[in-house]
């Protein structure tokens, strides 16, 4: 197992000739570092001293990739896991294992496994219950991206029934987000959420049927995926995709559906990770059209009815 250092906690590392992996040894679980052989550059955010107090102590995000369940609260969403997890090798990667959270017995773990050869990473994200009560829960991975990128956020379009009639789309919003917000730019196929030095929020989750949400910066175009249930209930409005951005990250988040995890019983929500320069991001992924087409805000082209 190869070490390092992530703002003096201590690290473990994954690698092949594409990118690198960093994830935290003793807290967590919790992924720090993406970074493309090409760059050099962590593709995630880094915000080691970024806290949020609770009365069980301080969280810290540390930055990257964290594993929480919806639907969110100061009271049970922000344990703090600042340390005991444990590692354990699996094959072409590592399983990180969370304490079990005080008051629900809730555990999460991360397993994490690389591609030899390609740029690709999948996660398996699980929650068991070790308590003694069920748990009215949903999976829900968050992604930190380095600000001053781009968002993709592919949507519903077209017609959901034979004559048109029926609604297509609707989108969920926090207190603090605005439609005017200029980093917000609504098209007809995909949402573009733009990151800058602004400290206000932005939130807003969706219903996304393409199971897929996508990051720009520079010239690396990051791709997480997972999987879509028409046939299930989720949180936030049904939302399985959303997205939170400010001055210090913008963060791709995918949620499962809601479940009763019962005692002795878990759920596994599953990503993969692609990076790609934005010269070879596949071309069927933005159905036809280019980056430089996706990027440009589409004007509406509904009829009035």
């Amino acid at each position: 197992m190869k070490y390092g250092d992530f703002h003096g906690h201590k690290s473990v590392i994954l690698e092949n000739e594409h990118f690198q992996v960093e994830c935290l040894a003793q807290a967590g679980p919790r992924v720090v570092r993406l970074i493309p052989s090409w760059t050099g550059e962590n593709l995630f955010a880094e915000v080691p001293n970024v806290t949020t107090k609770t009365e069980s102590g301080e969280y810290h995000y540390f930055g990257g990739h964290r594993f929480w369940y919806a639907p969110e609260s100061l009271s049970h969403t922000y344990h703090p896991d600042s340390y005991g997890i444990s590692i354990k090798e699996v094959q072409d990667g590592l399983r990180l294992i969370g304490l079990d959270e005080p008051g629900t017995g809730i555990r999460k773990t991360i397993t994490i496994q690389i591609s030899p050869n390609r740029s690709f990473l999948i996660l398996k994200h699980k929650l068991q219950n070790y308590g003694q009560v069920s748990v009215r829960l949903a999976p829900w991975a968050i992604t930190m991206m380095r600000p001053m990128g781009t968002a993709i956020l592919p949507q519903q379009h077209g017609k959901v029934d034979d004559d048109g009639l029926l609604p297509n789309r609707r989108f969920a919003l926090w207190p603090y987000t605005r439609w005017d917000d200029p980093r917000l730019q609504l098209g007809d196929e995909f949402v573009i959420v733009k990151s800058d030095s602004s400290p206000n929020p932005l939130k807003l989750g969706y219903f996304n049927p393409h199971g897929w949400l996508g990051y720009l910066y520079a010239d690396v175009f990051f791709v997480k995926r997972f999987g879509v249930r028409r046939d299930k209930e989720y949180a936030d409005y049904g939302s399985n995709s959303e997205i939170y951005t400010n001055q210090r990250a913008i963060e791709l988040e995918s949620l499962g559906p809601m479940i009763d995890l019962h005692p002795h019983e878990d759920i596994v929500h599953t990503e993969t990770w692609e990076v790609y320069k934005d010269i070879d991001i596949p071309k069927d992924l933005f159905g036809g059209k280019t980056l430089q087409d996706v990027l440009n805000k589409q004007p509406n082209q509904g009829t009035d009815g």
